[in-house]
């Protein structure tokens, strides 16, 4: 498709709005990794970090090169609504959009859907749809916050988080850019989304979780 070959084009992104819809504690996670990994390739490589976009601005000087959207995998009319507004305002045309969704565990056909109306809502913008992420890990994942990055329970999710990392610094889709970086595309699906889930089984995670979640509350 068109808006595909014009989003697989590096571009250097100057600016980012990096917006969680609805806002939670698990999608404020996701994006303060991505967040965190951008800023620490931009100082091993020694290049400029790209300005992230004032949310709470109303000028022209808001519109961002590209778009991050962390949102769930259940993206009801309310939440489309957001995001047609949220593509609206910070976004023009040839703004790269990306997406960091929180799938629930045990299916991943809803944000694969999910995927599919973002990617029908850029081109009606005439943006470019670049593809992203699906953490298939449930709810409560703000709860890893603490844990190793590469440890046994965030590895499989940073690593997906990792390449879209490596699309938005080279400022193209997340498929192009794992091209380009000379690693596999195999595990990237047509609409362009990397699926990750827990590297233990489902029960052993659930409870994993709930244990993490009440730790950390206690600390708070």
């Amino acid at each position: 498709m068109e808006t595909t070959a014009r989003g697989d084009v590096p571009k250097t992104l100057h600016s980012i709005a990096f917006v969680s819809i609805p806002e939670s504690t698990d999608l404020e996670f996701l994006l303060w990794d991505l967040q965190d990994a951008i800023a620490a390739y931009a100082r091993l490589s020694g290049t400029v970090l790209p300005r992230s976009v004032d949310l709470e601005a109303n000028d022209a000087g808001s519109v961002a090169d590209g778009i991050v959207l962390a949102i769930e995998d259940v993206a009801d009319d309310e939440t489309l609504t957001a995001i047609e507004q949220a593509l609206e305002r910070f976004g023009g045309t040839g703004t790269r959009v990306y997406a960091a969704i929180r799938a629930a565990q045990e299916d991943t056909e809803q944000a694969r859907g999910t995927a599919v109306r973002l990617h029908k809502a850029c081109e009606r913008h005439d943006q470019l749809w670049c593809g992203g992420v699906a953490i298939c890990a449930g709810s409560g994942i703000a709860a890893l916050c603490r844990s190793p990055r590469m440890g046994l329970l965030r590895r499989p999710f940073s690593e997906a988080m990792d390449k879209l990392v490596g699309a938005v610094r080279m400022g193209c889709s997340v498929e192009h850019a794992q091209r380009l970086g000379g690693g596999s595309a195999e595990d990237i699906d047509t609409n362009g989304m990397v699926f990750a889930e827990p590297a233990v089984p489902a029960p052993i995670w659930r409870g994993v979780l709930k244990h993490l979640g009440a730790r950390t509350q206690s600390i708070i």
